[in-house]
């Protein structure tokens, strides 16, 4: 992958972001979709994906919007297009279900799997039979243009929900040369541009109903809150000290290993309890690798880490899903080029050496394959 193509790509997709239609926000809940199942899906060996699954995409939109459905307001949930979308429709179950706020879709699908896989098959029919297929056209009306930069599907607008189900449907996104490599190095500089489209076109639709500020954080941010409820389960795996300095000083805050603004997972594998100078002190930054490997050894399967997130998932019906916070690390490091800086601690880096990956992710391998853990479906 060349520098030149990748910011080639990277424009292309901002004058898509710039000049595309967007009447509602499928497409920017699509695209963020899109640079998750990329990371996660990356070979082993580093190679990317050659196609990606519309339903997969599909359901990844759901849980996006699952989120989002919450009450904003004593007036309900955020407007996101003028019409009955599907955010409106998930916030309509999630009453109907009497979810609370912060309650994970993982636990809900548990509970009430029949209710959630009724809808969640219609966002799926919805995601495939309108972003998928208009997402890569410039321009709006008759002088609208279609140029399939990412991915070509074999599919029109005009398919059926009853099609799109059927078994036999095949629901491949196929990637076009190089476009999975671009989005996945990307990441990290794509994804925060999208979430500010993403944001105004909500704003707009909410006029004088919102703080950007607080918008920002409800519609993209971690529950904090929420997780305030493992800090005491992790600290006792953690024998009372830092994940990072191993320091006993506090106070602690609940961290995202794989920072929450390059890979969105609340799930327990992804999470840590660092003490609060370390943890404002990586901020957004990947961690170096002698955290990396100590984080995955935990979560090996059939180890003491593995088993003691077992029983905290458990008891406190926390989602898990190990194969895929493993997927999610893996793809995330592949694609950092050599000499970017990672964390180290509290005012070190350390430059990334591709060639150490090797050593880290020979046990990832092996754990990354799918095992049975709380939040499967």
């Amino acid at each position: 992958m060349s520098e030149t193509s990748a910011i080639a790509f990277g424009e292309k997709l901002l004058a898509l972001l710039g000049t595309g239609s967007f009447t509602t926000s499928y497409k920017y809940a699509l695209l963020l979709a899109m640079l998750d199942a990329v990371v996660e899906e990356t070979h082993p060996d580093g190679t990317p994906p050659e196609h990606l699954s519309g339903r997969d995409l599909g359901r990844r939109v759901f849980a996006l919007y699952w989120r989002q459905a919450r009450p904003y307001t004593e007036r309900g949930p955020l407007r996101q297009s003028r019409q009955r979308d599907l955010v409106v429709k998930i916030a309509e179950l999630r009453e109907r279900l009497g979810v609370s706020a912060h309650e994970p879709l993982d636990v809900v699908r548990r509970k009430r799997p029949a209710d959630i896989v009724q809808l969640e098959q219609e966002v799926v029919a919805t995601v495939m039979r309108y972003p998928i297929v208009l997402l890569q056209r410039f321009g709006t009306g008759s002088s609208a243009i279609d140029d399939r930069f990412i991915y070509d599907v074999t599919w029109d607008d005009g398919v059926s929900p009853a099609q799109v189900q059927r078994a036999g449907f095949d629901d491949r996104l196929r990637l076009v040369d190089g476009a999975a490599s671009h989005l996945a190095a990307l990441n990290g500089l794509i994804r925060p541009v999208i979430e500010r489209e993403w944001l105004l076109h909500v704003a707009r639709r909410n006029e004088g109903d919102v703080d950007e500020l607080r918008l920002e954080a409800f519609l993209f941010g971690s529950e904090r809150s929420s997780l305030a409820a493992l800090r005491q389960p992790l600290l006792e795996m953690q024998q009372g000290r830092c994940f990072y300095c191993r320091g006993e000083r506090g106070p602690w805050e609940v961290d995202h290993f794989l920072p929450w603004a390059r890979w969105p997972d609340d799930r327990l594998d992804n999470l840590v309890l660092a003490d609060r100078r370390c943890n404002n002190d990586k901020r957004a930054a990947l961690p170096a690798l002698t955290h990396l490997e100590r984080w995955w050894q935990r979560t090996l399967p059939d180890t003491d880490g593995d088993r003691n997130l077992a029983l905290v998932a458990e008891r406190l019906q926390w989602p898990r899903r190990p194969e895929r916070t493993a997927a999610g690390a893996r793809g995330l490091y592949r694609y950092q080029p050599p000499g970017t800086m990672l964390w180290a601690g509290t005012g070190r880096v350390e430059a990334f050496d591709p060639r150490q990956l090797e050593g880290v992710f020979v046990g990832l391998r092996l754990a990354a394959e799918p095992r049975p853990g709380y939040g499967e479906s």
